[in-house]
């Protein structure tokens, strides 16, 4: 029976893809299922509804991207710069899934609080303790801080701006230093 073939990862994976070439305001139910090789029917019955679906992928696109940051858990000196660099990284070369994990409503944090909660990777406010010498309350503050100062480069990147390498680590290294001694941290004086 060809329909037992389309499960809900085939299904998302299709909406992901196309996520990732044409955003997620372009999604309907028709383009899913065209993408998926299916009717519409199987999106119908799996997510109930196009919010359904929408809600189901934002989780798989969030898994999308932890395998992502994992890919590239080497690229800078430390968790905490690996993690900075590869979100802004994903603004670049992905900047439609970006868009929809990072300024759609399906982000769901009205607070900094839920903002830190969705964002945050493990190990990196550990990584933050110990470069700035810093308490874990403190860490805290600066990891918050920095996911916002970062976030901000972030969405200059998706909308188009052609920060080079250096200048983007040399912002972030720098806003890194003023956010730790604003904290009472000590961090080093030299990237």
């Amino acid at each position: 029976m060809p329909s037992q073939r389309f499960n809900r990862e085939n299904v998302l994976d299709a909406a992901l893809d196309l996520v990732r070439e044409r955003g997620f305001e372009a999604l309907s139910a028709r383009l899913v299922a065209e993408r998926a090789g299916c009717s519409v029917q199987p999106i119908y019955s799996l997510f109930g509804d196009m919010e359904g679906l929408m809600r189901a992928l934002y989780e798989h696109a969030r898994a999308w991207v932890i395998a992502y940051n994992a890919e590239h858990a080497d690229d800078g000196e430390n968790a905490f710069e690996s993690n900075g660099l590869s979100h802004l990284r994903l603004a670049r070369e992905e900047s439609q899934l970006f868009a929809f994990l990072y300024l759609s409503p399906y982000l769901g944090a009205h607070n900094l609080d839920e903002l830190y909660q969705s964002v945050s990777q493990p190990g990196v406010e550990e990584c933050i303790m110990q470069l700035g010498h810093l308490s874990a309350e403190a860490a805290h503050e600066l990891y918050l801080n920095m996911i916002v100062y970062t976030h901000g480069l972030a969405v200059l990147l998706c909308s188009g701006a052609e920060f080079s390498e250096d200048e983007l680590a040399e912002r972030v290294f720098t806003a890194f230093k003023a956010f730790a001694i604003a904290v009472g941290g000590k961090p080093k004086q030299h990237r």
